[in-house]
């Protein structure tokens, strides 16, 4: 009996990882945009650079969609040959359980360290092409005096406009 279970394991399993590999690729993907957003946040504080935001975010996005999918699909197939073999050496429930999660657990989580510096680094790229030179042209929470000189509020001089 116990022969015959690890081969319908198997089959069972084949059919449920991609499935699995759609949901780790949505978690993977929220983990990295969410971690690597803050990093980069922090990054940009840090180094007090202009950073076109708009440009950044899309890109870093797609690129975290993509490293995200591709973690998951080629963690779950490192796994896959990895559960199969530990599954052929297994004889009763509990090493059957224990090789499931043990032996799958190193492939997908390995994956998953390597999609991380992957969107590190490709991370840095995008940061360093989104950095731009110019000033910006609209500038918020400035108090004072306004380009002709001109005091804006309580300074007893009339405003060119008003």
């Amino acid at each position: 009996m116990y022969s015959v279970v690890p081969y319908i394991i198997i089959s069972l399993l084949r059919m449920q990882l991609s499935s699995f590999a759609v949901f780790l690729s949505i978690l993977w993907f929220l983990v990295y945009w969410i971690l690597g957003g803050v990093f980069f946040a922090v990054i940009s504080l840090l180094r007090l650079g202009r950073v076109r935001k708009l440009r950044f975010s899309c890109l870093f996005s797609l690129w975290v969609l993509v490293i995200g999918i591709g973690a998951a699909f080629k963690g779950i197939e490192y796994s896959q040959t990895q559960v199969e073999e530990c599954l052929a050496d297994a004889t009763n429930r509990a090493q059957i359980v224990t090789s499931v999660f043990g032996c799958g657990f190193s492939g997908v989580f390995g994956a998953f360290l390597i999609g991380a510096i992957a969107v590190t680094l490709g991370g840095f790229l995008i940061f360093a092409i989104s950095r731009t030179k110019s000033r910006p042209w609209i500038v918020l929470g400035q108090e004072g005096e306004d380009e002709k000189g001109v005091k804006e509020e309580g300074g007893g001089e009339a405003s060119k406009y008003f």
